[in-house]
Formats: structure tokens, C-alpha cells, sequence
């Protein structure tokens, strides 16, 4: 997620926090600090009150981060890879590499996440109960910890997709159906009049008098509205790409160049001749890295004659290569994500077999639109892998590079 850093790792997770993670992480030491605490345990100086509600609002982060860890690992036991788990504003998020295969996989993986936040919501009640004389302020974070959580449950149990009680209505529809794109269709309809009745009860509040509850909820409504709209294009998508393959709309392979090349050479015989924006780079016949107009611009003018172009080049290491025969709906999330405009296709000896564009994929769109094809309708694949595309080198300067 843009904007994101990585703070930990875990089970092979990257753990990340976004900075909306950290206004919110703000905002709620806040609010703690002084209206919830002070009620709960008064007579306490003001700093005990700041230092409470910093410690109450980074363990309730801790909480939806395990909430989150669950998800991600019944994904992962499930065989579903799991890149990223991402802290935001409304919580957190687990970055799939593709979506649940069956509507049971899909059901485990949504119910375990709010069922994780009752268990914790119950645990921090009972041990706040536990000690509550005989250590009130630790009792006071956890009772809120406990109230948090087991609200957290309940919320995320409600049926409005993409929530996890929307996919678990949407695991049960598919199962019902067996048509995931209509069990889609109609759990993000009713995540979308979820939403409607949230930004409804958020204006009713903010014409109330309550001015800060309404904005957040309705600001909450919003942000369900747009994740179920999206939710559901991400479905339609995914019916017209399925069983698309990489290798049917990849380019041939484009021109290339030696890591050894000197850049002078490399602007003078390429770059200008062609008007490429960007070069796969290769030593032998192994791909090594891409190199890019704004690659050549960090050498200085002058040691252009000297400099190879491997000294300058994004290393392969840092693109996202893919194969011929990955689907084309689990690389779609990837360029999206990092905004790449093309990605090198690579076959198992690391041999560079094409590329993959922007342009290829919104080709086939129009084709298929153009052929009057229905969404979801499938194909026969064309007689040869590789259909002609673009036969240049590239047309973006970020091409398959992740800084």
C-alpha cells in the first residue's frame, strides 16, 4: 500500500504501517488520554492519563494486527501465498497474492479474524476483572481492550462486503451457487446498502449535535462504499481474465542489451535510434536487470563513455520477472500495486521470453468488447503463445522496477 513502512516480520509476513496507522495511533492516545480514562480511574495527574492512553491505543493495534495474522495464516495453511499485512486507518489489511480457490477456504479465512477478536475481547474482560483491585489501571487498559475488541468482532461481523461477515456471506452464497461472480455481485450489493445505512446514521448524528461520531461514521460508510464497488470490479475483472495465461499476451521478446555496453554507446545506438524508453538488460543470455531513461540520468554526463550500463541498471532482483505460464489475473494486482507499466516475461532458465504490458492487457478488453464477448464468457486460447503487441522495447520509464 502506498505510503506504507515495514516495521516487522512474521511467519514470513511482512508486518507494514501505513501513515494514516500513525494519525490515528495519535488521535486515540487522545481521545484516551482525555475523556475515556479519566472517567474509568479519576483522581489520576494528567501524564497517567497521556501514558494510559498511549499504551491502550498501540495494544489495540497489537490486537488488529493479530486479528489480522489470523486471516493470514489459515491463508497460508490453506496455500494461499500471503505478501503483506498492512496497518491503516480502519484497522488492517492482509495483502493476498490471489484470491480463495473454494467457497470453504474462503469461509475459514473471514470467520477467523472476528472469532480471533471476540477470544482476545473476552480474555482482556476476564483478566481486567481479575485484577482489578488490586491493580485498577492495568485493569482499566484492559477493560478497554476488552470492550474494543469484542466491538471490533461484532463489527467485522456484520454481512456488508468487503468486511469479513461480507465474505462470509458471499463463501455462503458461492457455495449455494456455485458462481462466485454472482455470490460477489450480491455481497457487495449488500455491502453497499451496509454503507449507505452507515453514511445515513453518520449525517442523523452529525445534524444531532454529535458532530465528531457522525463525521468518523459516515467517513466509515464512504470508505465501505468505495471497498465494495471496487471489490466487485475486481470480480468482473477477474471473470474476463479467467484463464488467461501471461505467454497469450506477452510481446516478443524486445531488443536487449549487454550489462557491459558503456552508456554513451547505449543512448547513441539505442536510445535515440528508437526513441526506448526503457532496456531489458542481459549478460549471456540470462536477463540481469532492466535500465531506464531515469537510471541513465543518475551517471553523470561525463562518465557516460566509462560507465557500463550494469553499474546503472535496476538489478533483476528488484523487478517483478513473471512466467509465461502464470495467470493473468494474479499478476494484474502486482502492476497495479506498484504502478508498472510493463513486466519482463522470464522462462524457467531465466531466459527473457517477452513482455508484459498495460497495453496488451487493455487490447484484449477491447477485443473481447468489440467481439460482443459476455463477461465471464471464455475463449479458446490463440493457436500461438505471444500474440504480436508491442515490438519496442517499452513505453513507460518504470517498466517492471520497484525501487
Amino acid at each position: 500500500m502506498p505510503g506504507s513502512l515495514r516495521i516487522a516480520r512474521i511467519a514470513d509476513i511482512d508486518i507494514e504501517a501505513n501513515i494514516s496507522w500513525l494519525i490515528v495511533l495519535v488521535l486515540l492516545t487522545w481521545s484516551l488520554a482525555v475523556d475515556w480514562f479519566p472517567a474509568i480511574v479519576a483522581g489520576q495527574p494528567a501524564a497517567t492519563y497521556w501514558v494510559l492512553g498511549f499504551i491502550a491505543a498501540l495494544l489495540l493495534f497489537v490486537s488488529v494486527l493479530v486479528h489480522e495474522l489470523a486471516h493470514s495464516l489459515v491463508a497460508k495453511a490453506r496455500g494461499l501465498p500471503v505478501k503483506s499485512i498492512t496497518l491503516f486507518i480502519f484497522g488492517g489489511v492482509s495483502n493476498l497474492e490471489q484470491e480463495p480457490q473454494r467457497p470453504g477456504v474462503e469461509f475459514q479465512m473471514a470467520v477467523v479474524g472476528p472469532l480471533t477478536s471476540l477470544i482476545l475481547g473476552g480474555i482482556a474482560l476476564v483478566l481486567g476483572g481479575a485484577i482489578g483491585r488490586a491493580a485498577p489501571l492495568a485493569a482499566a487498559v484492559l477493560g478497554y481492550l476488552g470492550i474494543a475488541n469484542l466491538l471490533l468482532g461484532v463489527f467485522n461481523l456484520i454481512p456488508g462486503f468487503p468486511l469479513d461477515g461480507g465474505r462470509v456471506l458471499r463463501a455462503i452464497l458461492w457455495k449455494a451457487s456455485g458462481n462466485l461472480q454472482r455470490a460477489t455481485q450480491w455481497a457487495s450489493r449488500v455491502g453497499q446498502v451496509v454503507a449507505y445505512l452507515f453514511i445515513l446514521f453518520g449525517i442523523w448524528q452529525f445534524f444531532s449535535g454529535n458532530i465528531v461520531s457522525g463525521l468518523w461514521i459516515g467517513f466509515i460508510g464512504w470508505f465501505l462504499l468505495q471497498a465494495a464497488q471496487a471489490a466487485n470490479s475486481q470480480v468482473m475483472l477477474d471473470s474476463v481474465f479467467k484463464g488467461v495465461i501471461i505467454g497469450q499476451l506477452m510481446s516478443p521478446p524486445p531488443v536487449t542489451v549487454s550489462a557491459n555496453l558503456s552508456l554513451q554507446e547505449l543512448v547513441d545506438n539505442y536510445i535515440l535510434p528508437h526513441g526506448l524508453r526503457s532496456i531489458p538488460v542481459v549478460r549471456g543470455d540470462q536477463l540481469v536487470g532492466l535500465i531506464t531513461l531515469a537510471d541513465i540520468r543518475k551517471a553523470p554526463r561525463e562518465q557516460w563513455l566509462q560507465a557500463p550500463v550494469g553499474s546503472v541498471m535496476t538489478p533483476l532482483e528488484r523487478l517483478h520477472a513473471v512466467r509465461p505460464q502464470q495467470r493473468l489475473n494474479g499478476v494484474l494486482p502486482l502492476m497495479a500495486a506498484h504502478d508498472v507499466n510493463q513486466l519482463p516475461v522470464v522462462d524457467d532458465a531465466g531466459r527473457l521470453v517477452g513482455m508484459l504490458s498495460r497495453d496488451a492487457v487493455l487490447r484484449y478488453i477491447e477485443v473481447r468488447h468489440g467481439l460482443g464477448l459476455e463477461v465471464g464468457r471464455q475463449t479458446p486460447p490463440p493457436a500461438k503463445s505471444g500474440a504480436p503487441a508491442n515490438m519496442s522495447a517499452a513505453n513507460g520509464d518504470r517498466g517492471g522496477a520497484v525501487a
